[in-house]
């Protein structure tokens, strides 16, 4: 059980890693070091209002897990809250992970190996269910993504999920579905100059 937690959290600081490398800020996250003060009253490229964006990116959280819950009928798992992180430089990234059809609980009393059938329906299930997962994502970025608005609209917002699947159904299967936007392009939609399906063209998505 610690390994999996560790392996979990693990993911999610490299994820943290990777995304704040690449935003490309490090002159503008200097800066705010030898200015501190300034990082909880203005908001610009440079910096953030703090404490406003603690209280967004709880509510965000809030949302994300209760819609996640509500998408599917059983059986469905979420293995772990979501979590915002907020890297300097690069935006906010919100975190989960699911069981998107898990398989029966094999036990001292049922120890029959899972047959071809229920690994073939699973993987339609899941395949089916991260088309979901990831329409039902796009609509509450684009429908409440705004709300977390205390750093600059050049500031990113996404959405990692980890997709638990066992070695034996594993093949094939991606592991991270990963949505990704600015500020700017959700405030484009919020007024009216982007539109849903331009969205699926602007955003970025990644499955693997």
């Amino acid at each position: 059980m610690f390994a999996k937690k560790l392996g979990r959290y693990s993911a999610a600081a490299l994820l943290a890693a990777y995304l704040s490398t690449t935003a490309g800020h490090a002159q503008s996250m200097r800066a705010d070091l030898t200015h501190p003060s300034s990082q909880t009253n203005t908001i610009s490229a440079t910096n953030v209002d703090l404490r406003a964006l603690r209280d967004q990116m709880k509510s965000f959280e809030g949302l994300l897990n209760a819609n996640v819950q509500q998408l599917f009928q059983g059986p469905f798992t979420l293995l772990q809250d979501a979590k915002g992180i907020y890297l300097p430089g690069y935006g906010v990234a919100f975190h989960l992970e699911a069981n998107l059809y898990p398989l029966r609980v094999l036990s001292p009393f049922d120890q029959r190996p899972y047959s071809p059938e229920e690994l073939r329906k699973a993987k339609e299930d899941k395949i089916k269910r991260i088309s979901e997962l990831k329409a039902r994502l796009s609509e509450l970025l684009l429908e409440h993504g705004s709300e977390v608005n205390a750093m600059a609209p050049e500031q990113n917002l996404a959405i990692v999920v980890h997709l638990f699947n066992l070695p034996s159904e594993a093949r094939d299967l991606p592991t991270q579905l990963v949505i990704s936007t600015t500020r700017t392009t959700l405030l484009e939609y919020q007024t009216r100059r982007l539109t849903a399906a331009e969205f699926q063209k602007t955003g970025s998505f990644l499955e693997f």
